[in-house]
């Protein structure tokens, strides 16, 4: 790019990860993969290969381990993906295979792990869903550390930051994220990432502007320029005008005042105009995501992913790490639920250590509570930490993808097993822990009445609900203009779950990415629903527009809105209202 191209202001449009507005100075972070040749080395060299390999693979461990020293606390979510990197590097399938590879082949060290590292991230490539596709770039930042202790350069290091600035990065390790919570970074701008990777989850927990999946603003970037950054509306200005600075600075400004004005909904409860009380808690995966989520005015956790214990690493998680892990987060809550979720594993979630047949359609495979029920011993052993864990706070076990009334109780049929364990060493838990079940298959949907019966509580999972109802790949990007929330008939199998659970008295959550949408809070009240669980920034707004809402109004509202035959006429609708209602907030 010429210098004259590069003195033009360039407007990059990325996916919004952290909401917020940042000026100030660009500082890139190398983090591209270093590229390799395929190339040979004669024989008498391969060991010293070997042995140069290994040397990369030591130094970059003593490095992470020297990262994660300077964590503090050791249940943080930076502390256990540090240790998830360390695991990664101890993994055979990561060095020894390039060792073989060299030895085998006699190829040089950075071609023969390029080789392996690429095979690894094609399979992570290859998971739908999208959190645990993200954990590939955690292999990635691995490998991009490793080769470039192999070729001897120095690794640009975060803590090396002294002044106010915004990140520019292809992307961001989750040792350089917890280098960040001590540095004064203004926010960050990288090339690939989503709502659901480390930056993401990282800079929302700080409040930190973020705007991620950005494609090529490393290559747009030039050191030392002006950058402003828009996590609102996931925007990256490079070069910006006197003129777009100021119209930012204002924005900048608004922004600022209305979080404060938000933020006195934090404390507040959700109840309507005319007493309607929904509780709304926070979904988490990570333990150090409750402190934010307490911050940001959850009334308890509605989701807890268990599923990152049991991911990149060499061996399965002991029934003690998993307890000392919920216990955690159950004591930070100790007055209000946690809802612990048994770990949705299995078809295109892995653990290194469960081997399984690679499946035609792994969204519907042996996956969740079917792989659960066919490995019990590692579903007891969980069911045990999680009891164990009920005896510290308000903790609630959740089952995912239940199917129908046979399937939840050959569920609880191990629960008991596992307390008749527990009783007979003497181990304390709570005998009445409430067990309630995700509603996330529409036939769970339709005999919702009759799983009401057998369940304490129900949590209805959008995301899952909305694909297989509507028959589509969510994250296929030619069908994914189908994934509708207000579809006609989303609504109303919502509508179906909600009387079933009321009809037996019990409350019914919501706990997907439908819960946490402002847009969708006056449907969800409508509904009925009791409570609702989502990212913790979105509390707030939610409070707000709740607190604003009339719930008798709302019901009668959305027996409107089921009259009608489309999800475009049901949207208009609703924007609407909520234009009316709002007319300060952007819909």
């Amino acid at each position: 790019m010429t210098d004259s191209a590069r003195s033009k202001m360039k407007v990059l449009r990325g996916i919004p990860a952290s909401a917020g507005v940042a000026i100030g100075t660009g500082y890139f972070l190398n983090r591209t993969m270093p590229s390799s040749v395929h190339s040979t080395v004669p024989r008498e060299k391969v060991e010293e290969e070997v042995t140069a390999f290994l040397r990369a693979v030591s130094r970059s461990r003593d490095q992470i381990s020297a990262i994660r020293e300077g964590v503090k606390d050791q249940s943080s979510e930076h502390y256990q993906i540090l240790s998830v990197h360390l695991a990664l590097l101890e993994d055979s399938m990561l060095v020894d295979q390039t060792v073989r590879l060299i030895r085998e082949n006699q190829f040089k060290a950075d071609w023969a792990f390029n080789k392996v590292l690429q095979n690894l991230l094609e399979t992570f490539h290859r998971i739908e869903d999208q959190y645990l596709r993200e954990r590939g770039h955690d292999l990635r930042q691995i490998g991009h550390r490793v080769l470039e202790n192999l070729a001897g350069r120095a690794v640009d290091s975060v803590a090396s930051i002294r002044d106010p600035v915004i990140v520019i990065a292809h992307d961001l390790s989750p040792a350089d994220t917890a280098q960040i919570l001590k540095s004064p970074v203004l926010g960050f701008a990288t090339d690939v990432g989503s709502k659901t990777s480390h930056t993401a989850i990282t800079a929302r927990s700080l409040g930190i502007p973020a705007v991620v999946g950005l494609e090529r603003v490393t290559d747009e970037h030039s050191e030392h320029e002006e950058v402003i950054l828009d996590g609102e509306e996931g925007i990256v200005i490079l070069r910006p005008t006197p003129e777009t600075v100021l119209e930012y600075t204002e924005k900048q400004k608004l922004y600022l005042h209305r979080i404060r004005e938000l933020a006195r909904f934090a404390r507040l409860p959700a109840v309507t105009r005319d007493g309607r009380i929904l509780r709304l808690h926070a979904n988490i995966e990570f333990p150090e995501e409750a402190d934010a989520a307490l911050r940001r005015g959850a009334e308890g956790i509605g989701l807890y992913r268990t599923e990152f214990l049991f991911l990149n690493r060499k061996d399965l998680p002991s029934e003690e790490e998993q307890y000392q892990t919920y216990r955690r987060v159950a004591e930070k809550f100790v007055r209000r639920p946690v809802t612990i979720r048994t770990f949705d594993l299995g078809g295109d979630k892995f653990a290194s250590q469960i081997d399984l047949a690679e499946e035609m359609n792994p969204a519907m495979g042996l996956r969740a509570i079917r792989f659960c029920l066919k490995e019990k011993d590692i579903f007891k052993q969980q069911i045990r930490a999680i009891l164990r864990a009920s005896s510290h706070g308000m903790v609630r076990m959740m089952f995912p993808m239940i199917s129908g009334v046979a399937e939840l109780r050959s569920a609880l049929a191990v629960v008991d097993e596992a307390k008749a364990e527990l009783r007979k060493k003497r181990v304390a838990f709570n005998k009445e822990i409430p067990i309630g079940i995700m509603v996330e298959i529409p036939s769970a949907a339709m005999v919702a009445d009759l799983l009401a019966k057998e369940a304490d509580f129900f949590s209805i999972g959008t995301n899952d609900l909305i694909q297989y109802a509507l028959a589509i790949d969510r994250v296929n990007e030619h069908v994914s203009y189908l994934y509708e929330p207000l579809h006609p008939a989303i609504l109303r199998l919502i509508r179906r779950i909600v009387e079933g659970a009321h009809d037996a008295r019990i409350p019914v959550s919501m706990c997907g990415e439908m819960a946490g949408e402002p847009f969708y809070a006056i449907v969800l009240l409508g509904l009925g629903m009791d409570e609702l669980s989502m990212n913790a920034t979105s509390i707030p707004l939610v409070k707000r527009i709740l607190r604003k809402s009339v719930a008798y109004e709302a019901k009668e509202f959305v027996g409107g809105l089921l009259l009608h035959g489309t999800a475009a006429e049901i949207g208009r609708i609703l924007r609407k209202k909520l234009e009316d209602m709002f007319p300060e907030e952007r819909f």
